[in-house]
């Protein structure tokens, strides 16, 4: 059974109306890494709106947490802001509201393109509606118990004047306050900047400790179910903390855990914003579709540590995701019979928009890095791929789904590909040619003009003739990728040549024999 389903009936023991929460500070790049929270999230929803349930999907944005250093991509100004609500703080850019929707907007914009729908709840509006404000209330009442909950749990000690509660400075605008007193609903306060004033807890004028907020928002929200960091999952972590409040403060039992593991680029270890190690969700979903980036996230358990590598990996990421369609399509064997079943499943639940009756044209992501650099524009592409026998003629939804493709792997090519693969076919042969060399051509060049115009035919056609002309197999195919593409190395050679029009190869293969010495 997937794990997801798994999950979906663990929480199903406790309510048939569960909530699913997810939630992601927007204090910078919200990259791949993030977004194995909302993406693991949404896969126990499907599940369980698949079982009948009456399920909510939560993103719960912390907007109002304070802004607690000056990260790799800010500029010295933001030094100012440090400690202020991220939803107070100005754009980076300029285009949006707050700090908090510089980085959000891109996200959400991502989940809409993932096909992901969940109800988003900014932490600051949250506040303000008066959301939190029995859960505060509450909080505030039993402060004594709750340091006792965290210093038992957690094992650190808290100091004689702590408080679960931080007021927002009426002058500066700061979250770096003590608390002074409390009558509800007011708090006294003393800011760093030396400000003293009164907060109302009913209107966000402050916010509780994060180890306290949590456990507030499950009874806030009733949530039954969460995904969170395996660093939240350690023992005497917040999971712990919160759980202990979750029942001893807030008469509750805490959420249902799925802890997960992180995503890490590889070679450069754990994503994260904050030390400029990260990619940006937006942009992946810019290179590979919706659907694989969910897939990607499916197929394997949670707790399963991964490794994203933006350059070569995603094209083998995608290969991947074709081979399983294929045997979801029933037109491929799953090596791993007993495996079959969860792979169908991880499919099915990556495809939000819906599966189609007949599996949607396909061709590899690697034939098309080759393509898209010989074709001028998107009737090329389809000209050539027509030539090669990699589709026939294509209805209107398989050609914009192959349309996608290809503007995917041309951003893809701009962006992360590696010099290794790029190339461009040069406007003539430059360089010369050694005698050998312009006898295998001359073999060559005629057993190409009547073979069968396939990469397969046209690779054994390019060993023949190397063989016949005493030409070393590798030297053969240095002459070829110099006299096409000026370098040593390309493609695969076979299909790379089937891609271009006959006459055009066979004429620049004549020409190496007129370039010999």
């Amino acid at each position: 059974m997937h794990w997801a389903d798994v999950e979906a009936e663990r929480v199903l023991k406790r309510s048939q109306k569960p909530v699913v929460s997810t939630g992601i500070t927007p204090s910078g790049p919200i990259h791949v890494g993030n977004m194995r929270e909302i993406i693991t999230g949404y896969l126990i929803y499907r599940a369980l709106k698949d079982k009948g349930a009456d399920a909510r999907l939560i993103y719960s944005g912390d907007t109002i947490d304070p802004l607690r250093k000056i990260y790799p991509f800010l500029t010295e100004e933001y030094e100012r802001h440090i400690g202020k609500p991220l939803s107070d703080i100005p754009c980076p850019c300029g285009r949006h509201e707050s700090y908090a929707e510089h980085f959000l907007e891109p996200f959400l914009s991502s989940l809409d393109r993932l096909g992901i729908k969940p109800d988003v709840l900014l932490s600051h509006e949250e506040y303000r509606k008066g959301t939190f404000a029995e859960a505060v209330k509450i909080a505030l009442d039993n402060r004594e118990k709750i340091k006792q909950i965290l210093e038992g749990i957690s094992k650190r000690e808290l100091p004689d004047d702590w408080w679960p509660y931080n007021a927002h400075c009426g002058k500066c605008g700061s979250l770096r306050t003590d608390i002074i007193s409390y009558e509800y609903p007011f708090v006294d306060y003393r800011c760093e900047c030396g400000h003293e004033g009164r907060a109302d807890i009913r209107k966000g004028e402050g916010k509780l400790v994060w180890r306290v907020e949590w456990p507030a928002k499950w009874y806030a929200y009733g949530v039954t179910c969460e995904p969170f960091g395996k660093d939240h999952a350690a023992a005497g972590g917040s999971y712990d903390t919160g759980s202990g409040i979750a029942r001893e403060v807030y008469d509750m039992e805490p959420p249902h855990p799925v802890p997960y593991e992180w995503i890490e680029l590889k070679g450069k270890g754990a994503m994260s914003s904050s030390k400029g190690v990260a990619i940006a969700a937006s942009e992946i979903l810019d290179v590979i579709p919706p659907e694989v980036v969910i897939f990607y996230i499916a197929r394997y358990n949670p707790t399963k540590h991964l490794e994203f590598d933006p350059a070569l990996g995603l094209l083998n990421l995608v290969d991947e995701y074709d081979r399983f369609e294929r045997i979801y399509y029933g037109l491929e064997k799953a090596e791993l019979e007993d495996k079959e079943e969860d792979w169908r499943r991880a499919y099915e639940l990556s495809q939000t928009r819906g599966i189609r009756d007949k599996m949607p044209v396909q061709v590899p992501y690697r034939h098309l890095v080759n393509v898209v650099q010989i074709a001028s524009d998107f009737d090329s592409v389809l000209t050539i791929l027509r030539r090669t026998g990699e589709i026939d003629d294509l209805g209107p939804e398989d050609t914009e789904y192959l349309k996608d493709r290809v503007e995917r792997v041309r951003k893809w090519l701009e962006r992360f590909a590696p010099d290794s693969v790029k190339f461009s076919i040069t406007p003539e042969i430059t360089g010369e040619y050694a005698g050998d060399e312009k006898k295998f051509a001359e073999i060559l060049a005629e057993k190409l003009s009547d073979c069968e115009w396939k990469g397969e035919e046209i690779h054994n056609a390019i060993r023949e003739s190397a063989e016949k002309a005493n030409l070393p197999v590798k030297k053969a195919f240095r002459a070829l990728y110099r006299a096409f593409i000026g370098r040593e190395k390309g493609p695969r050679l076979g299909y790379f040549l089937s891609t271009m029009e006959r006459d055009f190869v066979v004429g620049r293969i004549i020409e190496i024999g007129e370039r010999s010495w």
